[in-house]
């Protein structure tokens, strides 16, 4: 889960694939993050969070709504949903939605920032965000600012991954790939992560932190669960799940999010630096890493990628006292 949850969904096909390479990636009637979890799972952490009391529910950088949407059958017939994002088009986009769903008379959006949520002290029974905290400066600042708009027994919710341990996870199947390559690859990782950190754009491997975090910022009954998913790739993809976990890992591929925490070779370059790194090791990672990409991607054309993709995903919950 290394992208944010609510960013639009990636095209049909990458731009710089041919129409016949990606013709078959095709039969998946839905959004790539349907596929981050199981129905059975949600519906059991449901019953044991008791979300079907929750009257009055708020998403927390709610991009175009889906985290929401995803909560909602599981919360109270008549509850309601406030939902927030720094990013006007995707408030917007999320109202959209709501309507297109029939679900505009229970939902709300609004622009604002996570740091200083628009709603009063005591305001809500349940708060949560999904891949956000990865993204901010400060984690623990809004935990305590989510944590200020829940009544007393509020619960928060919050569902964030340890990229690392994902990569490291993925590297086990790479493609040609010596142990030495991809120790390498980790370090890369690992370096640009520390420069996320640094440079205050967050950090990729949160989810590691926040029973802490959740601690520190006063909630009790703390309870740590796992998402139960995990994307398998078994050729020749006849399951539509599959197929769009390939289409993504190609548009990932092909966009350049793929190649290390930055994208781009300047910004994998600016996060590495900032990491510690040293600028005179960079360019033999840096093609590393495009020879890895690229072994992933003629496998995954050519039909014979096979195997697990490791997902680290927390759900971590607590109560306000």
């Amino acid at each position: 889960m290394t992208e944010r949850a609510d960013t639009p969904a990636a095209s049909p096909a990458p731009a710089s694939a041919t129409a016949d390479e990606y013709a078959w990636l095709v039969g998946f009637e839905g959004d790539w993050r349907d596929t981050w979890w199981n129905r059975d799972f949600l519906d059991l952490m449901a019953r044991r969070l008791d979300l079907g009391a929750v009257h009055a529910a708020l998403d927390v950088g709610c991009g175009v709504g889906h985290w929401g949407r995803t909560l909602l059958p599981f919360l109270h017939p008549e509850a309601t949903l406030v939902g927030i994002d720094q990013e006007a088009s995707f408030v917007t986009q999320a109202s959209a939605q709501a309507e297109a769903h029939a679900l505009a008379s229970r939902t709300s959006y609004r622009v604002a920032q996570a740091e200083a949520l628009p709603l009063p002290d005591a305001s809500v029974d349940f708060a949560t965000c999904q891949t956000v905290l990865m993204h901010v400066a400060d984690p623990l600042r809004v935990i305590r600012e989510m944590r200020r708009v829940l009544r007393p027994g509020g619960r928060l919710l919050v569902v964030e991954p340890n990229n690392f341990a994902e990569k490291a996870a993925m590297l086990v199947a790479a493609p040609g790939l010596s142990r030495a390559e991809r120790l390498a690859l980790l370090t890369l990782e690992a370096t640009c992560e520390d420069g996320k950190r640094a440079l205050g754009r967050g950090d990729s491997s949160v989810g590691e932190h926040l029973p802490t975090l959740f601690q520190e910022a006063g909630l009790v009954g703390i309870q740590v669960h796992q998402s139960d998913k995990c994307a398998a790739l078994l050729p020749p993809y006849e399951a539509p799940e599959q197929r769009e976990e390939l289409r993504q890992m190609l548009t990932w591929i092909d966009g350049g999010v793929w190649l290390g925490a930055g994208g781009t070779r300047d910004e994998t370059q600016a996060l590495f630096l900032a990491g510690g790194g040293d600028p005179a090791d960079f360019d033999a990672l840096w093609t590393l890493a495009l020879r890895e990409a690229q072994a992933f991607r003629e496998a995954a054309i050519a039909r014979t990628l096979s195997g697990a993709r490791g997902i680290t995903c927390y759900l971590v919950s607590g109560r306000a006292p």
